[in-house]
């Protein structure tokens, strides 16, 4: 009696009578139930080095646990890439699904003999079902032309600065930092404190400017980023009492580098008072009566002159 390579049905000799026909067909009907139904465990090695682990050969009386499943269960905590041997020249369509742990890779091949692969092998992937087949000496993926043909098979972050952490097929986790032409920073991090990132539509951001406590405002100067003293009046500054350096009709730069806002009071009558700013006559006014504070106040660009004639100083302060 002859058994087929595959799957190791039995084929009884003609009128054999041993054993007698309803022997091998009993046998070759529990070989198809395994075929269509069974589950066969492989417990893939756990070395710390690279070996391999041999599915069980076919068997014309006992088919469980061996090649003849549809489906091969591989289970084991992985401490190396390890290699999965299917029996030598059998040939045939399995689902394989990886069930181990571990941060590491499990081909499937077809043994030459030797506990080596004897033509191609597939890789297939931890926690995923994957339908491979074999002619005797290749092993492949059931479904390669599907995948070549319309599902992502490779993948390339192209030049967003991203790339991936793992292979470029199968699951991808992506690494790297988004540049700024995609949308990005070109940064990592922001780092602590309330901070942003600046940049232009080429460039990775050219660096962080805090928002607090730094009394800094950020000016773009074509590709490049600097910091220029905020000018807003206020910021850093406080009233300064300057009525003993000041006098009437003489002219004052302010030369401070921000704004200041200046706050003159006259004592007595005024008449024709006068105020310039960057030798512009912003205003002339009168009093009209005497005994009264009137009070003169009026803001400076940074470098512009000022001055005030007429009248009597009473006071004199500067925000500056």
């Amino acid at each position: 009696m002859s058994t087929t390579t595959n799957l190791a049905l039995n084929e009884p000799t003609y009128n054999s009578t041993s054993p007698t026909w309803d022997q091998p067909l009993n046998y070759n009907a529990t070989i198809l139930d395994q075929m269509y139904g069974n589950t066969t465990g492989v417990s893939v090695s756990t070395s710390g080095s690279t070996t391999y682990t041999n599915i069980t050969a076919p068997s014309s009386t006992a088919a469980g646990s061996t090649s003849q499943a549809m489906r091969f269960n591989l289970t084991g905590a992985l401490a190396a890439n390890q290699n999965v041997l299917l029996p030598q020249g059998v040939a045939g369509m399995w689902i394989v699904t990886n069930s181990t742990s571990g941060t590491y890779t499990v081909t499937m091949g077809s043994n030459n003999g030797s506990n080596a692969a004897a033509g191609t092998t597939v890789s297939v992937p931890q926690g995923y079902s994957t339908i491979i087949y074999c002619d005797g000496t290749n092993v492949k993926k059931a479904d390669d032309g599907l995948i070549s043909s319309g599902i992502v098979s490779s993948f390339s972050a192209g030049s967003t600065g991203l790339t991936p952490s793992t292979a470029s097929t199968g699951a991808v986790t992506l690494a790297g930092t988004l540049a700024a032409t995609n949308g990005g920073t070109g940064l990592t991090s922001l780092g602590t404190g309330v901070q942003t990132a600046l940049g232009n539509s080429t460039n990775a951001a050219n660096g962080l400017v805090a928002l607090n406590g730094s009394n800094q405002l950020p000016a773009v100067s074509g590709a490049l980023l600097t910091n220029l003293p905020a000018s807003g009046v206020g910021i850093g500054q406080t009233w300064t009492n300057v009525t003993s350096s000041r006098s009437l009709g003489s002219t004052y730069t302010n030369s401070t580098g921000n704004p200041i806002m200046v706050i003159v009071t006259f004592s007595g009558a005024l008449y024709g008072s006068t105020l310039t700013i960057g030798g512009n006559t912003i205003s002339s006014f009168n009093s009209g009566s005497s005994g009264y504070q009137f009070p003169v106040t009026f803001i400076v660009p940074n470098s512009v002159t000022y001055s005030l004639s007429g009248g009597s100083v009473g006071s004199w302060w500067e925000l500056r």
